[in-house]
């Protein structure tokens, strides 16, 4: 739609200046061709204050991809909109007109009308420049969203006039033709759009068979604009019911085969001993340890050390199943192992086609499977989003809840709602009602690729690491609240910094920063910054690996104790 203003405005003024082209439809063929939005252009010029001398300039449309002219009144097929084309014939200030619905081409329709007067063979004559644009390309989004597809959403005006519904007949239509769709919900859309202020409610709407639902509203900042989502609750956790199925079907799995293994040791370990243990004793009481005066007893020594022979290797047949049972084991926590890394970006670059951003994570677990995990992915074309979480302990606990942060971060990411309202909503889905004994350090993350604001909310997670240029570090000491999963209804904030084109975002779990050596030494945030310090020019891989390489010469041939984390974003601008 600027596009459109933009160029219709550009042509009004080399008219206005008395530049008429000279092949308007040679021009107008190359704008319809690098603006695939624009529908139809046209021109009509009449005399200043003479209804009835009207001619129509030109007047070209775009049909099934091929560009038409036409000498006829530029018009629509919507009454309300002729009559507004009409007026401004007349106008002496540019708008837009209210959207309305093409039947013929299926799509959604704008015009831009500018009016202009200018001289014209020493005569003052009065044109009216209108671009129609279709509105479906940029609407598609609303439809085709993950979040979005079962539910709906309404775009309105400033108006209140129906811009976008799945329905397209009702485009341009007053938003009270829905009313009933809200009738039994107590949702005052008049209020709403009175105020003209972002928030959410859960409603029952009658369109969605008066299901649980939230309706997430919000004004369009560059206009007059108003976005209402209806979501049912339902999707919000479907994704973290099933992979929490799966972990709980996963981890019953497991214990049960551990259980299975630790009675079966018990039984075959301890078996054979106690018969040992009385075979041993059959001898001490039967034989007497005197071969000169009974032979019978050398025979019934010669006997039960035959069967010790027999149990002892009876002994060694079960040691040896049970080495078995005991890989199959670990094949299960293998198993738990690959579904957890699974979540975690490792095909590095994300996004091969970007040029405006570069970023490379590494996460190596202490045990099989850990609490550490890392996303990154993005909202829009113009908005990065990355998370980091950190949960408490180690093992398939902690990897039960690091994927239930995991994916329910993935299910309330949006370009729209701040990352404090995030972190709420995050937290109040892992504290399940009640104070828990798990929990996860977090640090929530957007970047705007064409600014380099970036926006973060940290719950009680390790201070970021920015590389400024000029060989400068700074340290995110912000902290926006305390860990997640802790307890229900806690306040998070959220700050913003601005990243300049090739600084770098270095984040990371406190398994890096508390890593130690075999004196007892912690790596500590002093020796990161020194040793990430003079890479800040190479890639991000080369970043974390370089790390990487620094933490295992430092710790030597100490056990690694916790999971480590280090992610490493770049903003490069386009």
């Amino acid at each position: 739609m600027n596009e459109a203003a933009r160029f219709t405005e550009n042509l009004a003024s080399e008219y206005n200046q008395g530049l008429s082209l000279k092949n308007p439809l040679g021009y107008l063929e190359m704008a319809f061709k690098v603006q695939p939005n624009m529908f139809a252009f046209g021109m009509i010029t009449s005399a200043v204050n003479n209804r009835t001398q009207q001619e129509s300039d030109f007047n070209v449309f775009r049909s099934d991809g091929i560009l038409k002219s036409d000498t006829g009144r530029f018009q629509s097929n919507n009454t309300r909109t002729n009559d507004w084309i009409e007026q401004m014939l007349y106008a002496s200030k540019p708008t837009w007109s209210a959207p309305f619905f093409n039947p013929e081409t299926g799509s959604r329709m704008i015009i831009y009308a500018r009016p202009i007067d200018f001289e014209k063979d020493g005569k003052k004559v009065h044109t009216t420049f209108f671009c129609s644009v279709s509105l479906d390309q940029s609407l598609k989004n609303l439809s085709h969203q993950k979040m979005i597809e079962p539910g709906f959403s309404i775009l309105l005006n400033g108006q209140n006039l129906i811009i976008y519904y799945p329905d397209s007949t009702k485009t341009g239509k007053d938003i009270s033709s829905l009313l009933k769709c809200f009738g039994d919900s107590q949702f005052n859309i008049s209020k709403l759009l009175e105020d003209r202020i972002p928030g959410s409610q859960i409603i029952h709407p009658n369109c969605m068979k008066n299901k649980r639902t939230v309706a997430i509203y919000w004004p369009v900042k560059s206009s007059n604009w108003f976005i209402i989502s209806v979501i049912p609750v339902s999707f919000f956790m479907s994704e973290l019911k099933q992979v929490t199925l799966v972990l709980v079907l996963l981890i019953l799995l497991i214990g049960s085969i551990t259980a299975a293994v630790m009675i079966y040791l018990s039984i075959r370990l301890v078996s054979p001993i106690s018969v040992l243990a009385e075979d041993s004793r059959k001898i001490m009481e039967e034989a007497g340890f005197d071969p000169v005066h009974n032979l019978n007893d050398l025979e019934v020594l010669s006997d039960n050390m035959k069967k010790m022979k027999e149990h002892l290797a009876s002994y060694r047949k079960n040691t040896l199943q049970s080495s078995l049972d005991h890989e199959e084991m670990e094949k299960e926590l293998n198993m738990a192992k690959d579904i957890e890394m699974s979540m975690v970006p490792t095909k590095f670059p994300l996004f091969p086609g970007r040029s405006d951003f570069d970023c490379f994570g590494r996460l190596i677990p202490a045990k099989i499977v850990g609490g550490d995990l890392f996303d990154i992915f993005l909202l829009d074309d113009n908005q990065l989003f990355i998370s980091i979480c950190d949960t408490l302990g180690k093992g398939i606990p902690a990897a039960m809840f690091s994927v239930m942060t995991r994916t329910f971060i993935r299910s309330i990411a949006n370009p729209i709602t701040g990352l404090g309202k995030m972190m709420e909503s995050l937290n109040n889905g892992l504290s399940l009602g009640h104070e828990s004994d798990m929990f996860a350090t977090v640090l929530l993350g957007k970047l705007n690729l064409i600014t380099g604001e970036f926006i973060f909310c940290n719950a009680g997670h390790p201070h970021p690491i920015i590389l400024r240029n000029n060989n400068r570090e700074e340290i995110l000491t912000q902290s926006h609240g305390i860990p997640v999963g802790v307890k229900r209804n806690q306040h998070f904030s959220e700050s913003r910094i601005v990243l300049a084109p090739g600084e770098s975002l270095i984040t990371f779990t406190d398994g890096v920063t508390e890593e130690y050596n075999g004196q007892g030494e912690f790596f500590g945030i002093e020796r990161l910054i020194a040793v990430v310090n003079p890479l800040r020019e190479l890639s991000t891989r080369n970043i974390v690996n370089k790390v990487f390489d620094v933490l295992d010469d430092f710790r030597g041939r100490a056990e690694v104790h916790d999971d480590t984390t280090l992610v490493a974003l770049k903003f490069l601008k386009k």
